[in-house]
């Protein structure tokens, strides 16, 4: 009997949080688009001692966000030639538009081209070096506290 009962309070919890995941989203999704929207690139500052060479100009814009706010979504673009160390506080997917990036992260060395695609993870630094200027379609996505201990715990090793 106990155990019938434990279950369908697991059930009914489950459908619970469930329903109200759904309201939450309807109540707080981006309407259907009726006809294009323009996003400006907006000039912004970085933490002068993540700058290694050059002078570089920041733009980006945010373009989307969920609807709780999890991830977001966003152009972003530098005119070099600099390098600079980026420290990443949420997870970090980008797409390469224009232009071309040398990247030094975990240990390894690649380079992004346009049509190229990296993740980077929260609370790790990449150098980049942008020999002109670069323009990249970029995913924001806070990965949650447990993924974060997570990670701290067992951080990834240099390969």
């Amino acid at each position: 009997m106990k155990l019938k009962l434990v279950a369908t309070t697991i059930v009914m919890t489950a459908l619970l949080a469930w329903l109200c995941d759904a309201g939450l989203y309807l109540n707080r999704a981006t309407p259907p688009s009726t006809e294009p929207a323009h996003h400006d690139l907006v000039a912004f500052d970085v933490d002068p001692s993540w700058i290694k060479a050059g002078n570089p100009t920041f733009r980006a814009t945010e373009v989307s966000r969920s609807p709780g706010g999890r991830q977001v979504v966003g152009l972003w673009a530098c005119d070099g030639p600099t390098i600079f160390e980026w420290s990443f506080a949420l997870d970090e997917t980008v797409h390469l538009l224009e232009g071309e990036v040398e990247v030094q992260y975990l240990g390894r060395q690649f380079k992004l081209r346009p049509g190229s695609t990296a993740t980077f993870h929260a609370g790790t630094k990449a150098v980049w070096t942008i020999p002109e200027k670069a323009k990249k379609l970029f995913k924001l996505e806070h990965p949650g506290k447990l993924v974060l201990l997570w990670r701290q715990l067992f951080p990834p090793s240099p390969s």
